[in-house]
């Protein structure tokens, strides 16, 4: 009889046990199911990238002898400006002339300094025109690219008196290196550039700094025949410049 008794009860067991790993199954494969559901979502919603923009600070000539140029040296820097126009980049603009550097707009989207770039008017003449102003205005530039990210570019725009004063020109450059800046520089004027025998009097320094932060340089004169050339050129310096 004992016999009997016990049967059954090893048979109700043995279906409780199975029962139980059954469910356990369940939920093993729910809570699987749940897991790669969440993987998936996490891999469909990727995380943030920062990327890289661009600095570009645009310095412009606007002593007094530049008066009938001013408008070549506007539709360069502006054309130069509008090839750049992307999400995220962000551009300054820097006046330089006879007197003190002026900042007239810092990391602005392209459309406002595009209005900066219209809005410039040839400085006062009441002062000579001398190239530690070039010099000022240049380290005032360097000081707006304070991003860590990003690429640095610098075009500058002159008539090309750069002659510096002791150890001016490789502080500079240094400066610029260091920083990873890529500078472009546009000769824009009504003289020649040239001496005689073909002897560089304007930009010869200004070359040197383009050549050794991997930017470029051109020489636009003073009409307009060669601005949209001179356009792509400078912008494809810029996009060409080192990724920091």
């Amino acid at each position: 009889m004992s016999t009997r008794r016990s049967a059954p009860t090893s048979r109700g067991s043995r279906l409780a046990s199975s029962t139980i790993f059954c469910a356990l199954s369940a939920l093993l494969v729910v809570h699987s199911g749940f897991t790669l559901q969440r993987d998936d979502a996490q891999q469909e919603s990727p995380q943030p990238i920062s990327v890289g923009h661009r600095i570009v600070v645009v310095l412009l000539d606007v002593n007094s002898h530049q008066d009938k140029i001013l408008p070549v040296e506007q539709e360069l820097a502006e054309g130069v400006v509008r090839k750049l126009a992307q999400p995220g980049n962000v551009f300054s603009v820097i006046t330089f002339g006879a007197q003190a550097s002026t900042l007239s707009q810092a990391a602005v989207p392209a459309d406002e300094a595009i209005a900066a770039i219209r809005n410039v008017r040839v400085g006062n003449p009441r002062q000579d025109y001398l190239s530690t102003q070039l010099y000022d205005a240049l380290d005032r530039a360097f000081s707006q690219f304070i991003e860590d990210r990003g690429s640095k570019s610098l075009l500058v725009i002159t008539e090309g008196n750069d002659y510096p004063r002791g150890k001016t020109f490789k502080q500079t450059v240094s400066r610029a290196q260091q920083l990873q800046v890529t500078c472009n520089v546009a000769l824009v004027a009504g003289h020649t550039f040239y001496g005689s025998k073909a002897t560089q009097r304007y930009g010869f320094y200004l070359r040197r700094l383009a050549g050794k932060t991997h930017g470029r340089y051109v020489e636009v004169g003073k009409g307009q025949k060669r601005i949209s050339r001179s356009i792509e050129r400078l912008a494809d310096g810029v996009l060409g410049g080192p990724r920091c």
